[in-house]
C-alpha cells in the first residue's frame, strides 16, 4: 500500500468499522498481505475495528498451525494493539480449539472467528466500544 489515504484491495468502510472481503483464487501469502494491508489502513487511520471475511477465497488449504502463528503475528504487530480483528471464515479453516485466537491474544492482537459474518460484525461492535 503507498500511502494512508488509499484502500487496500477489497476494503470499505461501514459505520463502526472497516470491512475487508477478499474474493477469488489467491495463495495464502496474498490472502494474509491483503489482511495486513487493511490493518495497516485501520492503525493509520485510527479505525478501531476490522472485520475480514475469507469465506469465499479459494486457492490454499487450511493453514497449517506455523502458518498461522507466522500470519497472526504479522497482523499482531501491524495493528499494534490498536486494531480489534473479527474474522469470518468458513469452518474447514477454523480449527476447534481457536488455536489462531490464542496465537493473536498472546501477541496484542484482540480477536476471534466467526463463521457468520453478522455474529463477527455483532461481537466486534460489542468489543470496539
Amino acid at each position: 500500500m503507498s500511502t494512508a489515504t488509499q484502500f487496500p484491495e477489497f476494503f470499505s468502510l461501514q459505520e463502526k468499522y472497516a470491512v475487508c472481503r477478499p474474493v477469488g483464487e489467491m495463495t495464502l501469502d496474498h490472502a494474509v498481505t491483503i489482511v495486513d494491508d487493511a490493518l495497516h489502513y485501520c492503525f493509520k487511520n485510527k479505525i478501531r475495528g476490522l472485520l475480514v471475511n475469507v469465506s469465499k477465497t479459494s486457492g490454499f488449504p487450511s493453514p497449517s498451525l506455523t502458518d498461522r502463528f507466522w500470519y497472526v503475528t504479522k497482523w499482531a504487530e501491524t495493528a499494534r494493539g490498536c486494531v480489534i480483528l473479527s474474522m469470518v471464515a468458513p469452518p474447514f479453516m477454523v480449527l476447534p480449539d481457536k488455536m489462531g485466537v490464542t496465537f493473536a491474544s498472546n501477541r496484542g492482537l484482540q480477536s476471534d472467528v466467526f463463521f457468520d459474518e453478522e455474529e463477527a460484525a455483532k461481537w466486534l461492535c460489542t468489543v470496539c466500544k
